[in-house]
């Protein structure tokens, strides 16, 4: 297929509980107990990302507050998200009793920002001295601007490195841009960054954790030079250890992982290589379990991500996951998720058909035009069905009829998604 949370019931736990629990970052943890889900290294697989450089709008306002000027072509600054994202960031300094060793906040001024779907990360710099603030919903982080960068080619170092896959810092000013590849267990990405000049300034928000990533970086050889399966030269360094990393808007109700489907989330996600930003947030819902693999669909307000993995998804004999974070979301109330064949059902390769519906549905029936419906799985505004035997093979004009009821028997929805 392609196109791109027990406890015993909700109870709102006292925000410094919270804080504590999820701020132990539950990536350097030991694996959880679990019958059915158990984590094991993920099997190599390859997949090239490659992505050209950014062009957009560069709007810079100096501590003067003469408002907003065209800059830089490559690089724009969002300066609402900015605002937003520094006063976040100043909060957590002053929480974290960090204060004194920072400039003061009138002092900060922003030159540029990367915005994801999830995160934004804005290059600050007070007197020439770089330092990057990321937020996502939940947490604020913010750059060591004391820190010593540590290089590792000429004047190219990694200033800031978070879960959420923020890779940020500062370039070689001889390099017209930087190339930066990325290596784990599971995939490898090759990404051309702009970088911002003055200051030399290069932010990539990376689509795989940086923790379990070994990245290299270099000029860019240019189109015509770069052989097949390209490596940068030059390992980049560990960034310093953030001066400051919170949650600073936790999410309420908890969301209830002692279910198969939030048993599996956690599971899925701590094991793959993609990051995903806030993952305690996700509410696990609809969720397929098959012959040693499994998918579940995860949703976050009007976010919704797919995890899927298992022994069955890779080679057979080693457990494999991985991530699909959904594009932002179209205007519609129900539309299909982007996923891969799954595993095996009962002996048979099998795929999965996901999809997001309204908060309120309690049903989803399918018609995969075998002149049978199927009865989807369905919880937390997703659904998931296996696809059946005899579907059509028009990859480009096949659909499914949708058909979305509420606990009342009630119609939310009724028509026809792609089924490729």
């Amino acid at each position: 297929m392609t196109d791109d949370l027990g406890l015993p019931g909700r109870r709102e736990l006292p925000p410094e509980v919270l804080d504590n629990l999820r701020m132990s970052l539950r990536e350097g943890m030991g694996k959880p107990e679990r019958r059915r889900w158990p984590i094991v290294a993920a099997a190599a697989a390859v997949v090239l990302v490659l992505a050209g450089a950014l062009v957009t709008t560069v709007l810079i306002r100096e501590p003067d507050g003469q408002g907003p000027v065209v800059a830089n072509p490559d690089f724009s600054l969002d300066w609402p998200k900015a605002e937003e994202a520094m006063n976040r960031c100043w909060a957590v300094v002053q929480s974290e009793g960090r204060a004194a060793s920072f400039p003061a906040r009138n002092e900060w001024v922003p030159r540029f920002t990367v915005v994801s779907y999830s995160v934004t990360v804005v290059a600050v710099t007070v007197d020439d001295k770089p330092f990057f603030c990321e937020t996502t919903l939940m947490t604020a982080t913010v750059s060591d601007p004391a820190a010593a960068p540590p290089y590792t080619h000429g004047g190219t170092a990694a200033l800031l490195t978070t879960r959420a896959g923020t890779v940020a810092g500062i370039a070689d000013p001889e390099w017209p841009q930087l190339e930066i590849t990325g290596q784990n267990e599971a995939s490898m990405s090759l990404r051309e960054i702009p970088i911002y000049r003055p200051g030399n300034l290069f932010v990539h928000i990376a689509p795989m954790k940086p923790s379990r990533t070994t990245y290299a970086v270099g000029p860019t050889p240019g189109k015509q030079s770069r052989p097949v399966r390209y490596q940068a030269p030059y390992p980049l360094r560990p960034a310093p250890e953030p001066a400051v990393s919170r949650l600073d808007k936790p999410v309420f109700p908890v969301p209830d992982r002692a279910t198969p489907a939030g048993e599996f989330f956690n599971t899925c996600t701590m094991a793959a290589s993609e990051a995903v930003a806030d993952e305690d947030a996700y509410e696990a819902g609809a969720f397929l379990e098959g012959d040693d693999a499994g998918v579940v669909v995860a949703r976050l307000g009007d976010r919704a991500i797919v995890c899927q993995g298992g022994r069955g998804y890779g080679d057979g004999k080693t457990e494999f996951y991985r991530v699909f974070n959904d594009q932002p979301r179209t205007s519609e109330p129900v539309y299909a998720l982007r996923a891969e064949t799954v595993g095996r059902v009962a002996g048979k390769i099998q795929n999965a058909y996901l999809g997001v519906v309204p908060a309120a549905a309690a049903a989803v029936k399918l018609d995969f035009g075998t002149g049978k419906t199927v009865d989807a799985t369905v919880g937390a505004g997703a659904f998931a069905a296996w696809v059946p035997d005899g579907v059509s093979q028009d990859y480009e004009h096949a659909k499914v009829g949708v058909t979305v009821l509420d606990a009342a028997g009630a119609t939310l929805y009724q028509g026809t998604l792609p089924l490729y």
